[in-house]
This record gives structure tokens, sequence and C-alpha cells, in this order.
């Protein structure tokens, strides 16, 4: 991401590249008609959703505190969003709408005409003198559009991940070592190394996506380490380590070449930034995979994202994963997440299930955190599972990364449009394609995130629609796994001057949209479950629609019974957007012996396995009618079998109960044994999902001949702690 161009940072929000400023003015400094006087206006906004929204908060005597909401109004949030350089509110909020702060209340029944330069210039109460808790912090909504009559660019610091960089001796991959230099109006300027200390460099670490900050060996500096002079951008640096961004820190600079605050050491600030197991010996050039911490049991995760590094929060707890509760969820506490699973600081903190809601206990709730904890579970928080919160107020995170340089090395052609074509693959200084043969949703996933396009809507295994050149190599029997951040980091057989076998090659159309996100109830299976045995007279609509083993079509009819095992599948949408059939209406496929259409000729697949994983029965793919069985607290069914349109509505469930045709798995001639049983929800991936690893359900079964108990009944995703812990 680039800095500002050089009309500063006024014109880059008004063109959209608005970041969150949280802490907005961080020192203005003025020169006065006698000396050189420094007036510090230090206010900002924390645990909004955007750059330009939170719980405001205001500097006091070197603390953080918060301002109650005792006769808060529009003028108050007037002043307070002018004077973060916005052109006013649109919007003020009472009752901590934007979580509880920490700390002090500072300011109490504060009034203002709205037309003051400053909070501290309304009415008040005095500084500390309230009556009130954090239950009641005030918070504003400012209008996007900024001032006009300030010229923001001078009197700013606002820092965005793209704007710092480290400049090494050398290059590397990611680059973790060298001078701190920050973009500003088009030019790199240092940062003075004047008390200049590890707080200081974990920031800046985290910012640039590592997790912490190492000692550096400043003796081979000795000779390279540039004189600053006159071109000290920041003279001041000041962070107290559990900042997301510098822009957090105590920050001084030097003003239109007003010298107040000179580099005395006239040197720039150097760090070297902990790679951690993550990105160690990462080499998108050499394709040497990362070395993901995924292999080792890890106790928090992200969910739903389609990028690196975001997702929504989930705890392991008591064999069971769970969520948090975003009602006071920010930075700081995003932060931590994102340091315990590598990366480095948060960007964003969403609330309010951003990336679909969790399914399990609520885990953790009034969360606060220092920001210096190894864990979150390290931070104060009620005891777990103790809370009233509910799905739809799930945390998220999206967390820095390192920049791998990866985006370049990867792009799309032939496509309507920026977001779909053929896949072409850089390798060195040349361009090749790549076979679709074993070209999955997992690889066209990982494809759109190394791009930045979001989720994949479609893998492509034919794009001869899509023009493209002829180019210099082929890519053959690529295999991801579908977390790497790049293609490059996936195994593949060989590069090939020869074609494509069949002319199949991948592509990919990719979407920032929100999908939908299906989920199967893993505890309905194993309580539902048992065995019937069916005389065959009263199968021939599930003979009709293939629900019984190939044995069962050698038989007399209509002498004779099949042994079924039977069990009721629920199957929940806890994404952010409606579950539609892949196919229109008018293809969808009418069902006489059930007397209604089946939108998806393949929704489920049913398998019983041995022990040593090989089939036993033949399962099958089960075709089904979509609808909205039940719905969840705040939202309404619209979808039905029988009338209309069907699907899964988001935040319902569409139930198929153990008693109905097909709901089964043709056991017949099976002997005694434990087994297990495989549930997959949209196995062939036909419609996009934010998450796909959660659509598998997973039953050990213990069969003695004439019964059947299912245990250990739990979504795929979860078999690696289970089977540890």
């Amino acid at each position: 991401m680039c800095g500002p161009a050089g009309g500063g940072v006024r014109r880059a929000m008004e063109a959209g590249a608005r970041v969150r400023v949280l802490w907005a003015l961080v020192v203005l400094l003025v020169s006065a008609a006698v000396g050189q006087e420094l007036e510090t206006v230090e206010i900002r906004l924390r645990g909004g959703s955007d750059d330009n929204e939170g719980r405001v908060e205001v500097l006091y005597n070197g603390e953080y505190g918060t301002i109650c909401d005792d006769e808060w109004n529009i003028n108050a949030a007037n002043v307070v969003c002018r004077q973060l350089g916005y052109k006013g509110a649109v919007d003020f909020k009472r009752s901590s709408f934007f979580g509880p702060g920490t700390g002090q209340v500072f300011l109490d029944n504060v009034v203002c005409k709205g037309n003051e330069t400053k909070i501290g210039d309304c009415s008040h109460r005095g500084w500390g003198k309230n009556d009130c808790n954090h239950d009641e912090d005030a918070g504003v909504v400012c209008s996007t559009e900024v001032r006009d009559d300030i010229d923001i660019s001078d009197r700013y610091v606002t820092l965005r991940v793209g704007d710092i960089r480290l400049r090494g001796l050398t290059k590397r991959l990611p680059q973790a070592e060298g001078y701190v230099e920050i973009k500003y109006q088009e030019k790199w300027w240092p940062i003075c190394a004047d008390g200049w200390d590890y707080n200081d460099a974990k920031v800046v670490c985290g910012q640039l996506g590592f997790r912490d900050a190492l000692t550096v060996d400043l003796r081979k500096y000795r000779y390279e380490r540039p004189l600053l002079h006159k071109d000290a951008w920041l003279t001041r640096v000041d962070c107290t380590g559990s900042e997301s961004t510098l822009t957090e820190c105590r920050l001084e600079r030097l003003i239109q070449g007003t010298v107040s605050l000179p580099c005395l050491s006239n040197m720039t600030a150097v760090v070297k930034c902990d790679l951690g197991p993550r990105y160690s010996g990462v080499s998108p050039t050499t394709h040497r995979k990362l070395s993901a911490i995924t292999t080792q049991p890890q106790f928090v995760r992200l969910k739903g994202g389609a990028n690196t590094g975001e997702g929504r929060v989930e705890i392991y707890y008591n064999r069971q994963w769970g969520t948090v509760c975003g009602q006071s969820w920010d930075l700081k506490q995003a932060s931590v997440v994102c340091r315990e699973l590598g990366y480095g600081s948060a960007r964003s903190a969403p609330k309010g299930a951003q990336f679909g809601q969790g399914h399990g206990p609520v885990w953790l709730d009034h969360v606060v955190c220092t920001g210096n904890e190894l864990s979150i579970v390290d931070c104060a928080h009620s005891n777990f599972s103790a809370t009233s919160c509910t799905h739809d107020h799930d945390a998220s995170v999206q967390c820095n990364v390192p920049d791998l340089k990866v985006k370049e090395k990867i792009r799309l052609s032939g496509g309507r449009n920026p977001r779909e074509g053929r896949v072409e693959i850089q390798r060195g200084r040349k361009w090749g394609i790549i076979c679709s043969n074993s070209w999955t949703y997992k690889e066209a996933g990982v494809a759109c995130r190394q791009l930045g396009m979001g989720y994949a809507l479609h893998a492509l295994k034919e794009v001869w629609y899509f023009e493209g050149d002829k180019l210099d190599f082929v890519m053959a029997d690529l295999k991801c796994d579908g977390t790497e951040e790049a293609l490059h980091f996936c195994s593949y057989k060989s590069w090939t001057n020869k074609e494509c076998k069949g002319h199949q090659v991948a592509g990919i159309i990719c979407t920032q949209a929100r999908l939908p996100d299906l989920v199967p109830d893993a505890s309905q299976v194993r309580q539902s479950i048992y065995l019937e045995d069916r005389p065959l007279y009263l199968l021939y609509c599930a003979a009709e629609e293939n629900c019984l083993a190939s044995s069962a079509y050698q038989m007399e009819w209509p002498y004779g019974s099949r042994r079924l095992l039977r069990f009721t599948q629920a199957v929940a949408n806890f994404g952010k957007a409606d579950f539609r059939p892949n196919i229109d209406s008018s293809q969808w496929i009418w069902h006489q012996c059930h007397a209604h259409y089946h939108s998806m000729e393949i929704f489920t697949q049913y398998d019983l396995l041995s022990e040593n994983g090989t089939k036993v029965a033949e399962g099958h793919k089960a075709s089904f009618c979509l609808e909205d069985s039940h719905c969840y607290d705040g939202y309404e069914p619209k979808y039905d079998c029988n009338v209309g349109e069907q699907g899964i509505s988001m935040g319902c469930d569409d139930t198929y109960k153990h008693s109905l045709d097909c709901q089964w798995i043709d056991i017949t001639g099976v002997p005694s044994g434990t087994y297990t049983l495989e549930v997959i929800i949209n196995p062939l991936r036909a419609v996009a999902e934010m998450d796909f690893e959660n659509n598998r359900i997973s039953c050990k079964i213990n069969y003695n001949g004439y019964q059947v108990v299912a245990t250990e009944c739990h979504l795929g995703e979860d078999e690696l702690l289970n089977s540890i812990y």
C-alpha cells in the first residue's frame, strides 16, 4: 500500500484511503509569537469499526480516559470530530456503544455550543470529577469528509502499514531488519534514533506484520547508518509497546523547517523483527513452503476470512471450539490474538460477526488486555462460558502480515473483469499457465488470496473461452492445503514445456461479496442414529433416487428388506449471505415420488469407512430440497421446499429428519465392527462458502450386528486437537 500523494493525508482520505486515526492529533506543534511554545492536543477514538467512529478518549496528565455520556449530544460530537480534523459529526453515541473504556472517566456533564476548538473548551464538571462508570462512555460517528480550513497534511501524523518500511543493508523477503523509514509526500524519511528502544521497535515490527522485535547488532551499521541533519521527520517516538501502530505512540516531528526538538544523535533508528516459526525461511523465489505453525496444536484460530491473518477468533477449551464476545473488543485485544498466531499487530478489530457466526459456546466475554500478553486467555476476562453474549457479537481480527511480494507473481488474463480469468504464474522472469488436473477450490482460494481479491467463487478447470497468449511453461499437478499465502508455497510435480492434457488450464473467479457458511450439527447425528430393517415394498421411491446399495437392485422385489443406518441431519447457515442452489430453478429436477423439486442434485454425501479408511458401505450422494426448517432469534424463514424459491437463509437451518426417505446409509451385509461415519455438506463445493473446512462431520460407529452407537461426533476440522486431547 502506497502512502498518500503530494496532497497529503486530506486528499488521500477523500480518495477513500482512510485509516483509523487512533491518536488523531498526535502532536500539534504551533509556532508562537514569542519563542517556540508547544501546544499538545491529544484525543483519540477507540472501538469503532472504521477510522471516523469510536469511543472518545482524551489524554490528561499522561493517561488516557473517557468522557461520560451525561448531557452528551450532537454539539459535543461536532466539537470532537472537528478537533479530529473532520467536518463534523453525523451521530453521537451513549451507553458505551463502542464498548467500555479503561482507566479514569475524565470529563462529565460536557455541554458544548458546537463551535469550540476542542472538547476541553466546553463546559464540564472539571477534570476527573464525575459520578459515572465505563458503562456510560460517550462515542461519536464523524463525517468522512475532512476539514478544508486547515492543512491537515502539515499538522497530522497519520501512518499506514504501507507508509513504513525497513531499508536493509541486504534485500530479503520478508524484510525484517533495517533502517526505519516513513513515506510522506512521496518521499521516504528517516526516524531519529534518540531514545529509540524495544517498545518503539516492537510497534514498528507489529505494524509491518511481525510478532515481536529482537535485539539488533548495530556494529554492522556503524559505518552505514546515515546522518540525519535536517532530514529527520520524526524526532521523538515514545511507545509503550502495546500500541497497534506508531500513530498511537507519542510522536514529535519538525514542522516546515521549525527546529523544535533536534536529533541529537544524528542517527537513524534501526530495528530487527522476529520472523517467528510462521515466516522463518520464507522465500517465494525459491518456492520454499511457509513454516506453517498449524502443524502444531493451536488453541486459538481464525475462521471465515478470505485473506491471511483475518477471521473470526475461536478458542479451544474443554475439548471444544468456541468464540469470543466482541462487545468490549478493540485493537489492543485483537493485537494479542494476532501476535499469538505469529502475525504482527491488528490493523482492525471487527465485531458483530463480520466473518460469520461461530457455533458452540461463547467462551470469553469482557476481555481486557494490556497489549503485552502472550495469549488472549492471559487477558482479564469473565469465567469461561459465563456470558449471555450471542454469536451475532462474535469478535474478529484483521492482522498486519509481512509483505512477501507475492501479489506481483500471479496474474489473470482473458476475464470479463479484473477478478476472473486464466491463472498465470511467474517463475523467474518468465510466465506460465497451470494445468487444472488437480485444480480445486483450495488452489483457487489461495490464488484469490494471493491477488488480494477475496474468496474463490469458482475454480475453473477449462478456460478456453478466456483469451490469452502462449506462455513459456506449464506448471503441473499443483496441490495446496488451502492455507497458503501464495500458490508458490504449494506443492507441485513439475515445470514443463508441454501443453496441459486435454487443454485443461486453471482459472478462477474471485469475489469480495459476502458468502454463506454451512455448518452441519454433529450432535443431531449422534443423538438420532439407529438401525431399521425396512421392507423392499416401502423402498420404491428410494430405489428411484439411487439411495440403496447396488445389491438391492439384484433382489427379487418386493420381497426382502434392507438394513439402514438412519440419522437426522441439520445444516445451519452461519455465514453472511443466503445459501442458494447453484443452478437456476428452470433446471431443478422434479421427484414424483416425493412431489417436490430437488434444487441440488448432490448436496450431501454419506459414507461408512473401516478403521483403515476404506469404504465398507457404498453410501450415496443425496439430492436435497432446500428450505428454512428453523431460524434463530432475529432471523425469519423465507425458503420453502414446496412453494417458490429454495435455499437456506442466513441465521436459519435445514433439517432432514431421520424418518425421511434417503436419510440413511444402506449397510446391508456389513459385518459388525468399529467404523467411521462421514457426512459431507456441499461435497463438490458447487456453491461458494466462506469456509469449507467445517462442512464435514465424523462419528465413531460401534456396530454389533443388531445395535449401533455413535460416539465422538465432531466436525472434521477439529480432528487434530481431539486426537491429542
